[in-house]
């Protein structure tokens, strides 16, 4: 609409010239500029090139600072929080992968004024891909529990979550329902549950209670994760069933392998549904935390909730991508 004759914004009357750039309002006396400049110093924004040097070539601000010297250290430090908020305001940039997806989960424990905080860190996986992409993080205050985790499933896009068909994750409380109320597969992490009945070989302690029999507890226990259905598998849980009702270490390890037994169909879903290319593990999400732990660690970094989640957004935006192989990937 072409305004011919526009009025003032204030009294919403005729305008008069004011000068070359100013007008005023006939009824007020008002006046004002037409184009308006920028007040104060002009910003000083630092390129992208500092965030990659920070997050993906090991830099610390520090040994930048020794290559900047006509910029102070403060100076160089505001600069870069600037360029974080800037580049974590920004819309997530990472492209999802097509197809089905896996979704690999894990959770990072923390601590803060003696309150447990837990960064959620969740990748999507095409079935037919070997590289995982990863999704921004949630920082949720409170212990790692299924009322969380449906937070984090919430947080997924839209059109990515009707892509899922299976989720990895350890073995915590409440995922196989939150699994079977979406209608995902549901495949428990092998690693850990391997780590807890692991013996150390090298100068075995037997007089440890139930010593010799977790030897054999952890050799049921490959089997059972890798035989294929048949009559060895079945004798294979029968002798673990037995040995989870008896004498077989401590009450802990019994726990477990009852725990074990009662849950094996979901240690098991990389055999019984091939076609997903599922994992046995979530180490891909894994080693992503211990990256993130590395840096906090070398920049001093995550003093705070609000840090920390900054900080690890900006890595896993820069770092989207990791190497996640199936079960049946061929070396």
């Amino acid at each position: 609409m072409n305004m011919k004759h526009a009025k003032s914004p204030c009294c919403q009357t005729r305008i008069r010239r004011f000068g070359g750039r100013r007008r005023q309002c006939t009824h007020c006396n008002k006046t004002w500029t037409l184009r308006p400049k920028k007040r104060g110093h002009p910003s000083i924004r630092i390129p992208q090139a500092i965030l990659n040097k920070v997050f993906l070539q090991n830099y610390t601000l520090r040994q930048l600072f020794s290559k900047r010297s006509h910029v102070d250290l403060p100076a160089l430090r505001y600069r870069f929080r600037q360029a974080l908020h800037r580049f974590v305001a920004r819309p997530c940039p990472q492209s999802l992968p097509s197809g089905p997806l896996i979704l690999l989960a894990d959770g990072l424990w923390f601590k803060f004024e003696g309150k447990p905080w837990v960064l959620y860190l969740a990748a999507l996986k095409s079935c037919s891909s070997n590289r995982a992409v990863f999704l921004d993080p949630l920082f949720l205050p409170g212990a790692e529990g299924a009322s969380k985790w449906k937070q984090v499933l919430d947080a997924i896009p839209a059109k990515a979550e009707k892509r899922i068909r299976a989720i990895v994750v350890d073995n915590l409380r409440g995922m196989q329902l939150l699994a079977n109320r979406r209608g995902w597969v549901l495949q428990l992490c092998q690693f850990h549950l391997l780590l807890k009945l692991q013996i150390f070989h090298r100068g075995l302690r037997y007089a440890l209670r139930g010593g010799p029999v977790r030897k054999e507890i952890e050799h049921l226990v490959r089997s059972g994760i890798s035989l294929p259905q048949g009559p060895r598998f079945t004798d294979t849980m029968k002798r673990l069933h037995r040995l989870s009702h008896s004498e077989c270490g401590t009450i802990r390890i019994q726990a477990m392998v009852r725990e074990f037994v009662e849950c094996i169909d979901y240690y098991r879903s990389c055999q019984t549904y091939p076609q997903l290319g599922l994992p046995t593990t979530n180490n891909a999400v894994e080693s992503m935390g211990r990256i993130v732990r590395e840096i906090f660690r070398r920049n001093r970094a995550g003093s705070n909730p609000r840090s920390l989640l900054l900080w690890a957004t900006a890595f896993t935006r820069l770092r989207p991508k990791i190497v996640c192989n199936g079960k049946n990937f061929n070396r």
